[in-house]
C-alpha cells in the first residue's frame, strides 16, 4: 500500500497547490491536531521504535499543565484532533479516564487514543468507553505470534487480541455511535506478507483497520520504504499537528522523539501564540520548500513521505 510519490508529482500543479495553501495560512489560525505528551513512558521496546534509546526523561504531564491546554482547545477550536498520547503508552497512566472525561466536558470533540493495546482490559475498556473517548487506535502489525513477537518486543499477541475484542464488545453495548475503534498495521518488510490475513481477521469482527507506512523516526530508525525522490513535498505533520511534551515544551513534529528542536513551550505561552510565531514560520518555510533553513533533524528527513494512512472498512453486510 506504500505511495509512489512519483506518480502525484507535477511542478506545475504543485507550485499552484502550495500558492494557495500560502494564502490559506493567513486563516490558519489554529492547529486541527494536537498531540499532548501525557505520558512519556512505554511498556514495550519495539524494534521499529526509538523509544528504548529515547535521552530525554521520562514523565507525566501535570494537571494544570494539562488542563490549560484543554481549556485553550475548548476555546478556540473544540472540534480538533486530540491524541491524548505523543510517545508513550497511556494505559499507563492511572488517571487517563479522568483526563478524557475532563476533556469531553469541555466540549471537545475527538479525543482519541494510540495504545500498543497489552493493558487493554475490560476494566480499562469500560472506563475509556464511560469517560467518552471518541477513538481507539490500536497499533498490533502482525497477524502471526512470532511476527509480533518480533515486532512488539515484550508484547503478547493473544493479550491484545482478547482486549480489543473485548472493546469492541463493550463498545457495542455501552459505547455511542460515533464511538470507534481502529486496529493498525504499520507496514515493513518484516510484516507485510501478513496484511491480507490481518485485515480479514480484523474485519471479519466488524473492525477497521488503518494502514500506515513506517517512519525513520527524523533518521534514527532504517525505513526501507522511505526514497531518494529529486523533489520533496512539504510534510502534512507539520501543516496540521502541535506536539507538546509532557513537560509543556512544543517539539518540533511527530517524530521528533528526544524533542530536539522545541517552538515554544505551553507553560508559558499559549498553543495559538506558538502557532502563528515559531510554527508558522517552520510551515511556510516547507510551503516555499524552502528545505536548507529547516533544522538539520528536519533538512534531510524523509518521513514526509509516511505521513498518510489508508484506512480498510469491513464490507457491509
Amino acid at each position: 500500500m506504500q505511495k509512489n510519490f512519483d506518480v502525484y508529482y507535477d511542478e506545475e500543479n504543485l507550485k499552484k497547490i502550495l500558492l494557495q495553501r500560502i494564502k490559506d495560512e493567513e486563516n490558519n489560525i489554529f492547529p486541527s491536531v494536537i498531540l499532548i505528551d501525557t505520558i512519556s513512558y512505554c511498556n514495550l521496546k519495539c524494534f521499529m521504535c526509538p523509544h528504548k534509546n529515547m535521552s530525554r526523561k521520562p514523565g507525566i504531564m501535570s494537571w494544570d499543565l494539562y488542563k490549560k491546554i484543554i481549556d485553550e482547545i475548548a476555546i478556540e477550536n473544540p472540534k480538533a484532533r486530540v491524541w491524548m498520547t505523543f510517545f508513550g503508552e497511556g494505559l499507563m497512566l492511572k488517571d487517563l479516564d479522568e483526563r478524557i472525561g475532563y476533556a469531553k466536558r469541555r466540549g471537545l470533540k475527538d479525543v482519541v487514543l494510540n495504545s500498543n493495546g497489552n493493558l487493554l482490559n475490560e476494566k480499562w475498556s469500560e472506563r475509556l468507553i464511560k469517560a467518552g473517548l471518541d477513538v481507539m487506535y490500536v497499533g498490533i502489525d502482525a497477524f502471526e505470534e512470532d511476527t509480533y513477537e518480533k515486532i512488539r518486543v515484550k508484547g503478547k499477541l493473544d493479550n491484545v487480541v482478547k482486549g480489543v475484542l473485548k472493546y469492541k464488545e463493550l463498545l457495542d453495548k455501552i459505547g455511542t455511535e460515533n464511538q470507534k475503534i481502529f486496529v493498525q498495521f504499520v507496514e515493513m518488510p518484516e510484516n507485510e506478507k501478513e496484511l491480507e490475513n490481518f485485515i480479514k481477521f480484523w474485519n471479519s469482527y466488524n473492525i477497521p483497520v488503518k494502514v500506515r507506512p513506517k517512519v525513520s523516526w527524523a533518521g534514527k530508525v532504517e525505513a526501507e520504504n522511505l526514497k531518494d525522490y529529486e523533489f520533496r513535498l512539504p510534510c502534512n505533520w507539520a501543516m496540521n499537528t502541535i506536539n507538546i511534551s509532557d513537560q509543556g515544551k512544543v517539539c518540533m513534529c511527530a517524530v521528533d522523539l528526544n524533542c530536539e528542536v522545541t517552538f515554544g513551550d505551553i507553560n508559558k505561552e499559549s498553543i495559538k501564540e506558538v502557532w502563528n510565531t515559531t510554527l508558522k514560520d517552520f510551515r511556510l518555510k516547507h510551503l516555499k520548500r524552502r528545505w536548507s533553513e529547516l533544522p538539520d533533524l528536519c533538512k534531510n528527513c524523509k518521513d514526509w513521505q509516511s505521513s498518510y494512512a489508508s484506512y480498510i472498512e469491513p464490507e457491509v453486510k
